[in-house]
């Protein structure tokens, strides 16, 4: 019993000279397990499962897209540069989500796909309008719409309200005759089928946030 009261003061002491926090310093102990204390981040444990990064959920869209353009042959050297901006951002990702699998996996599709482009592709030859990998108001309802699907779920009302406007304006845009009339049938369902959800959601989080 002394022993165990001994090494409890112990520990206690070299917490209060260090000025560290229990978890903090059970972390730097070989032989203790990890503790994730109240106030602290798990976000590089995290191995899998959607994320509350707008960040994220671009580049599931670039893998989405990535596949797409491939698919179709559009043009090696736009490609390239898509990759290189997607690439970046996944490098600031595993800053934060080390551990991520998704992450992981599309970081290296991204890599393997790059390593393949010729060099001497022209970068100034752009998508065609059956690949809307760069029309900006459709890669931002995808993203936006996803994103905002996952923060209703989570409760995170404060965080979904700036999205609204963006995916209202965004389906009007999309929804204009003949706005999509080369896109790939699929991506042209999805406009269509996700926004009387997608409205739902924009009233609730407008009625959540008083906004």
């Amino acid at each position: 019993m002394k022993t165990k009261q001994i090494l409890s003061m112990t520990l206690i002491g070299a917490l209060l000279v260090c000025g560290k926090s229990g978890s903090a310093f059970a972390r730097s102990i070989p032989g203790i397990p990890t503790v994730v204390g109240l106030y602290d981040s798990n976000d590089a444990d995290i191995t899998s499962g959607d994320l509350n990064s707008q960040d994220y959920w671009w580049t599931k869209y670039d893998a989405m897209m990535l596949e797409i353009a491939l698919k179709q042959h559009q043009p090696e050297g736009r490609i390239g540069i898509d990759l290189a901006i997607a690439l970046r951002r996944i490098d600031d990702l595993l800053k934060k989500y080390p551990k991520h699998a998704d992450i992981l996996k599309w970081k290296a599709h991204f890599e393997e796909i790059q390593a393949k482009i010729n060099p001497d592709a022209n970068r100034s030859d752009n998508f065609t309008t059956e690949c809307p990998w760069d029309e900006s108001n459709f890669a931002q309802l995808w993203v936006n719409v996803h994103f905002l699907k996952y923060l209703v779920d989570q409760k995170n009302w404060n965080d979904a309200e700036p999205l609204v406007s963006n995916i209202k304006q965004n389906y009007e845009i999309m929804l204009a005759p003949d706005r999509m009339k080369n896109y790939p049938e699929d991506l042209r369902k999805w406009v269509t089928d996700s926004k009387a959800e997608a409205d739902k959601e924009c009233v609730l989080v407008k009625s959540k946030t008083n906004s």
